[in-house]
């Protein structure tokens, strides 16, 4: 996907949204929210808030980033449908801002959570588990793979086979050409 060169009419309407000025702090306001409520309960330790709090920060935002695939705006004529919302985000470009963002707020949050639970192993496992995950669907490297055909679209995903000609086709062919 090419850049748009400032051409509105073809922006994706999916993801525009993610370059706005308040959809970061919406983005953590959110976050801050989840613990809050888990905080303010007192049901839990503040080992075990952050902890909960990376698992469904983690969980959802795979879901949401990862997962769902396409585009609600039909005037897309389904170009976005084999892409997930992350891999639409600036149009594929890797390590922009917004990207890096996205890869920043796990790496807290994660850190967060493992520094408050003093790094108890228990702790630690759950909170890279789901930290790695995030991470490793967000590296551009990562863009349009789809490990062991998981969440690929018929079609889209498909891997291209490539079968050299034998020798004996490609010497028919020269011939029906000459």
């Amino acid at each position: 996907m090419d850049s748009f060169a400032g051409n509105t009419d073809l922006l994706n309407k999916n993801v525009e949204w993610m370059t706005g000025t308040g959809t970061k702090a919406c983005y953590l306001l959110f976050l801050f929210l989840v613990w809050g409520l888990f905080h303010i309960s007192q049901s839990m330790g503040p080992a075990d808030v952050w902890c909960v709090t990376n698992v469904i920060h983690g969980v959802a935002t795979f879901i949401f980033f990862h997962w769902i695939k396409g585009c609600p705006d039909e005037s897309t004529q389904g170009e976005y449908n084999a892409l997930t919302l992350y891999e639409q985000i600036d149009a594929g470009i890797p390590w922009t801002n917004t990207k890096k963002f996205l890869m920043l707020v796990p790496a807290l949050v994660c850190w967060i959570s493992c520094h408050t639970a003093q790094y108890k192993p228990n702790y630690v496992i759950i909170n890279m588990g789901i930290f790695i995950i995030c991470l490793i669907a967000k590296v551009p490297e990562m863009h349009r793979v789809r490990i062991f055909g998981i969440n690929s679209t018929v079609g889209h995903d498909a891997p291209v086979e490539y079968r050299p000609k034998s020798p004996r086709i490609a010497q028919q062919q020269a011939k029906k050409q000459s």
